[in-house]
């Protein structure tokens, strides 16, 4: 049997109609495209390089079918915003993009799969120097990081002169392109783009916006898998330990501790996020109507091209670090000013900028403001920069709404803080809600579709840790922590009856870190004693 070629990895299609629809676009050039070579691949698409006798080389992208992230539909969807986007910016921005040259949403084509033919893209991806934190590898200086975030400042601006009149992604038809369905992360990952019942755009009010991003986090919480998303268990952190054998054995205590009980998909986990979705929504809603007040009319009915991973692993740069391309515009929608005018997250999109390189990021977007005039001559003045620097709230807002986060309550704590709501602290505020008649009939409702006795009793013993000690340290943790006390109103049994709620957070895995290695000492002791 003739082993199938590596090209074919992700999808069959047909090679030589590829080469020449290749050539046919570059006038009769010929062109080739090595069956031996092992695509390159990213969580959503795949990609294969063609080459010209003259040496130029030219990339073909297409949608992985094997991951189970998204739908057929809204993969070719994706792949044709993304196409109108890139084109769309070439012309109207100096902003580095590829090139594209041809796509097709569909596999009705002489291909045979979606694809979009492109340019390649020019330097180094910015990830082979710029480490995540904790990284063993040397990192770039201090400097070399401010002189990209003050171009990535430059080009935040250059998307805020790219206005469209409602919100949503970008397509193009017969060379006219027109804002429809949105297609950001907030909407279509994790399953939401199956979700019914939501309105999925185009937006003509920054409202609308919002209400339905929300409406989308909201049904999630309610109905579909959450993933390792536990509100007051959030998992921990490698940037938290120094000793990566430290951060394993967190790891290891947490996954113990939410199998107990099934916590992450169980009704109180799915209440306690639909609490924190819904007072999101609130303190959005009135934060951006003051911010949104203090912008011209043109500004405030009209919506900015956002790209919502500007990572390392987007960005390319040469050997001076000056950036040369951006690649990944698929969830690149039009957004309330307000949601671009943010810092991106670096070195990933969930990493919080490092606060000694906002400066840069402000100084890159400012200098461009300044030398941006009217036709008549006169400088643009707006209050983008106010905006600009008041951002952090809708940043760490984008990653729970999205659930692109790891520690979702910290973030709501700090939200809340940001946004001055300092008459109540969360935690009280989260112990109110539960006890509410709303949000416990909320999770009466939410709790007919947990799992039985006997089926988390399955789970357990599938996910639980074979070992004594640490299936005990959860089952302990899981009695302290009371976790089933919520959404009991008047109910006095439960250490935690009065009230105040157990974050199992990084001070716990630190506790009973320093517990066990306290103990091994005086462990060692008794046995030397018992022989």
């Amino acid at each position: 049997m003739q082993k199938r070629a590596t090209i074919f990895q992700y999808a069959d299609f047909d090679i030589d109609a590829l080469c020449q629809l290749a050539s046919n676009l570059r006038g009769g050039q010929n062109c080739s495209c090595d069956p031996c070579q092992i695509p390159k691949s990213g969580s959503f698409n795949w990609a294969v390089r063609l080459s010209f006798t003259d040496g130029v080389e030219w990339l073909l992208r297409s949608p992985r079918q094997d991951y189970g992230y998204l739908s057929g539909d809204t993969g070719g969807l994706l792949l044709a915003s993304e196409a109108a986007t890139l084109r769309y910016i070439k012309v109207n921005s100096t902003i580095p993009v590829p090139e594209v040259f041809a796509y097709s949403s569909s596999k009705d084509n002489e291909v045979g799969i979606p694809y979009m033919l492109q340019s390649i893209a020019s330097g180094s991806p910015l990830e082979d120097t710029w480490k995540n934190p904790g990284a063993d590898e040397p990192n770039i200086t201090h400097a070399d990081k401010a002189k990209i975030v003050t171009q990535l400042g430059a080009i935040t601006w250059q998307l805020s002169r790219i206005r469209f009149p409602q919100a949503g992604s970008l397509f193009e038809e017969d060379g006219d392109f027109s804002v429809r369905t949105c297609l950001s992360r907030g909407m279509v990952l994790n399953e939401r783009d199956e979700l019914e019942d939501v309105s999925r755009g185009p937006f003509n009010s920054e409202q609308d916006f919002f209400q339905s991003h929300f409406a989308a986090f909201l049904q999630h919480v309610k109905y579909l898998p959450l993933g390792y998303h536990c509100l007051f268990a959030p998992i921990p952190a490698s940037t938290d330990y120094k000793d990566p054998a430290h951060h394993r054995m967190a790891v290891d205590w947490w996954n113990d501790f939410v199998a107990v009980q099934s916590k992450i998909d169980s009704s109180h986990n799915r209440t306690d996020y639909v609490i924190v979705g819904e007072a999101l929504l609130e303190m959005v809603t009135k934060w951006t109507s003051i911010l949104s007040k203090s912008l011209p009319s043109h500004d405030q009915q009209s919506f900015a091209l956002h790209h919502p991973d500007l990572s390392v692993n987007n960005i390319f740069v040469d050997k001076d670090f000056n950036i040369t391309c951006i690649i990944d515009w698929a969830f690149c929608s039009s957004v309330p000013i307000s949601m671009l005018l943010t810092a991106p997250g670096l070195p990933q999109s969930k990493d919080e900028l490092d606060g000694t390189l906002l400066t840069p990021f402000e100084s890159g977007f400012r200098n461009a403001l300044a030398e941006c005039v009217h036709p008549d001559g006169s400088h643009v003045e707006d209050n983008l920069l106010e905006i600009l620097t008041r951002s952090r709230p809708m940043w760490l807002v984008s990653r729970i709404m999205s659930f692109d986060s790891t520690a979702d309550y910290a973030l709501f704590n700090s939200i809340w803080e940001s946004l001055g709501r300092h008459e109540q602290d969360p935690l009280e505020y989260l112990c109110s809600m539960q006890a509410s008649d709303k949000y416990i009939t909320l999770h009466a409702e939410l709790a007919m579709d947990d799992p039985t006795e006997s089926q988390v009793a399955a789970e357990e013993a599938e996910f639980l840790s074979k070992d004594v000690e640490k299936r005990t340290i959860a089952r302990k943790l899981t009695l302290v922590a009371d976790w089933s006390s919520r959404y009991r109103k008047g109910d006095a049994r439960g250490i935690r009856r009065n009230g105040n709620l157990f974050v199992a957070d990084r001070r716990l895995w630190q506790w009973i870190y320093d517990c066990l290695k306290s103990d091994q000492p005086h462990t060692q002791k008794e046995e030397e004693h018992v022989d």
